[in-house]
């Protein structure tokens, strides 16, 4: 039941919890996609139980298991074909640039497909990234986890972008990755903002891959001091801080204490699509998969998920086998005032309606409160 104590917090090693989120049958990867819907129908899932810590305030899925965890080729998360996202990343990169000299070494752990890396390439820095899962062929790309094995890799500045949301126990992870750069240089952290997705009601912003949640106060709590901000339009949050400051264990503080979260927009968003003669998702990322995993399991509402991803086009997402086309496929022309498009990131709803005529109905995710 809500309220009930699980475990030990994975961030201070406490056990006052308060359970908050609980979702069945959810993929553990939203991000992948398949090439066929007899194997999308068959993808792994797995439960979510966000867990409040009364002492720390972190928030965690307690169900949560790392060996469960198997990137592969079916896992697609690029964004950089959007405009938006691009002028985006430009935002973070003047940050590292403001933070950096052309003679510093800036070190990205979790790099992913390198693509942000080679944006801090071109600009004139020197760059050194590490992923296990890396699949290219940069040679400033290390195909292993950075440890104290890579001490002597002496980075003025370490960037840590959406990797610790994904780390079992990201305190320690932190401690480690200090313990590695030998305590000196600066470290960029930046994760999904908690607060936000709580604020939008945005249950279709909660997965499996992401077992933390963090807000400004709690990612500043594992620092004497640091700064910040927020991105993306507030849905991301970032943190810079020296090494040096960070803190040997978390303290206690006032917990803002989070009620029980999304269960009554299960049932307003639900009546929405029944609505509509006609249902089309725009958005086949991990907020789009959680949305039809959700309200959608069986196709019964939603007929397509347009994406602009030509990496997720001609596939299924995962479990309900939702077909994934290019908005190229679409003439919109033709499509009846009964069709709804629902805009899974509000970020990109201005991009969207330039390609598709007024006689559609859209339904921003974060506008339906």
């Amino acid at each position: 039941m809500m309220g009930e104590g699980v475990g030990v917090c994975s961030l201070c090693k406490r056990s006052d919890l308060n359970k908050i989120y609980h979702v069945e049958n959810i993929p553990i990867f939203q991000n992948k996609v398949f090439p066929s819907q007899e194997e999308a129908l068959k993808a792994n899932t797995a439960t979510v139980t966000l867990t409040q810590c009364l002492h720390c305030g972190f928030v965690f899925n307690k169900n949560f298991d790392t060996n469960l965890m198997n990137y592969d080729d079916n896992y697609q998360n690029e964004q950089n074909y959007s405009n938006y996202f691009i002028d985006y990343l430009h935002e973070i990169l003047n940050i590292i640039k403001e933070e950096s000299t052309e003679h510093d070494l800036v070190l990205e752990v979790g790099c992913g497909k390198g693509y942000f890396l080679e944006m801090i390439d071109d600009a004139g820095l020197i760059v050194t990234g590490f992923d296990p899962a890396y699949e290219g062929d940069n040679p400033k790309i290390i195909k292993d986890y950075f440890s104290e094995k890579y001490s002597d890799v002496r980075a003025e500045l370490i960037i840590l972008r959406h990797t610790l949301e994904h780390i079992a126990h990201p305190f320690d992870f932190l401690k480690t990755i200090a313990k590695a750069a030998n305590y000196e240089g600066k470290i960029f952290i930046e994760v999904p903002c908690f607060d936000w997705i709580v604020s939008k009601n945005a249950f279709w912003d909660v997965f499996y891959e992401h077992c933390n949640y963090f807000t400004e106060e709690l990612l500043a709590s594992m620092f004497e001091k640091s700064g910040g901000g927020k991105l993306f339009n507030g849905q991301y949050i970032y943190l810079l801080a020296d090494l040096k400051d960070i803190k040997r264990d978390i303290e206690g503080s006032e917990v803002k204490q989070y009620k029980v979260l999304f269960e009554k927009m299960y049932d307003d968003h639900k009546a929405y699509l029944k609505k509509s003669q006609h249902n089309l998702v725009w958005g086949a990322g991990a907020k789009g998969s959680t949305f039809v995993n959700i309200l959608d399991p069986e196709r019964r509402y939603v007929s397509k998920v347009i994406d602009i991803n030509p990496n997720k086009q001609s596939k299924y997402i995962a479990r309900t086998g939702h077909p994934i086309i290019s908005p190229d496929s679409i003439n919109f022309d033709q499509l009846s005032g009964e069709t709804t498009i629902w805009i899974m990131n509000e970020n990109y709803a201005d991009e969207i309606k330039e390609q598709v005529n007024n006689t559609v109905s859209f339904r921003t995710m974060g506008e339906l409160q």
